[in-house]
């Protein structure tokens, strides 16, 4: 029989680790069903099968590359006649590598996972939410201040952020807001922000991130707590913004002047 008043339904892409999945907990936790993409099936079906069972929800897994939009369409099947109140796309790939060394297809790639995959995606489902609703476009810090040795993830996550505001503009009439996180150096760090030739990236890569102004490095527990407000209704008037989480690492520039006096203390 079904329920007078089911609970909402949140669909993440890259929902299987790092930021996604403590989104994905996040959600479940205040009481959420889910839908969660991933790569791996084995662990996509672990990740589903513990949130399903840890906090009495219904979570689902899709086996799904971020970039393979020709199957977008098997999720309208999964969110018809249920309450879509929320998409987060949060699958990403990065390259740790100059601009201009960036080969082409690798370039593309990265076009195609961080800009128009998360574009079909909200054109797919856009027609199936439940107002009010939200899109959150999981970006990066580096967005707002490129970085060099991440040049090409720079670039596209720059584009990210004004696509957001674009979908904003499109949406916010239909009762659909949309607004843009950009996580700092957050650990464990990206699962696919990869040098050339890496499968995986680096256990011990963070090891060498500096320290943000907070004093500790980003956990993804912080991007989850502020998307669970933008997804809210205490954020109704939050349209369209771009929201570091980085404890201050784009702030600006420290007083290098403070950091010799604090080594000499």
């Amino acid at each position: 029989m079904a329920r007078d008043n089911p609970p909402p339904l949140a669909l993440i892409t890259g929902g299987t680790s790092g930021i996604g999945y403590a989104i994905a907990e996040k959600f479940a936790q205040i009481g959420y069903e889910l839908i969660i993409t991933g790569r791996d099936q084995e662990r996509g079906q672990a990740k589903a099968h513990f949130l399903t069972s840890t906090f009495d929800i219904h979570c689902e897994f899709v086996a799904l590359s971020n970039t393979d939009w020709t199957r977008y369409d098997t999720f309208i099947p999964l969110v018809r006649s249920r309450p879509l109140k929320v998409v987060v796309a949060s699958a990403a790939i990065g390259l740790q590598a100059h601009l201009i060394d960036t080969p082409r297809e690798e370039f593309d790639k990265l076009v195609q996972t961080n800009v128009v995959a998360p574009l079909y995606l909200v054109q797919t489902l856009a027609s199936h939410f439940h107002a009010p609703a939200s899109v959150i476009l999981v970006s990066s810090d580096a967005s707002i201040e490129g970085e060099q040795e991440l040049g090409a993830y720079s670039v596209t996550k720059s584009a990210l952020n004004m696509m957001g505001r674009m979908l904003a503009l499109d949406l916010a009439p239909k009762g659909i807001r949309v607004n843009v996180v950009c996580p700092g150096d957050t650990l464990p760090g990206m699962r696919y922000l990869l040098r050339p030739g890496e499968v995986e990236r680096s256990p011990d890569d963070h090891l060498t991130w500096p320290v943000p102004p907070r004093g500790r490095l980003g956990k993804a527990a912080d991007t989850a707590e502020l998307v669970a407000f933008l997804v809210s209704d205490r954020a109704d008037f939050i349209v369209g913004s771009v929201m570091l989480v980085d404890g201050g690492s784009r702030a600006g520039r420290p007083d290098p002047r403070a950091k010799v006096q604090t080594l000499q203390n």
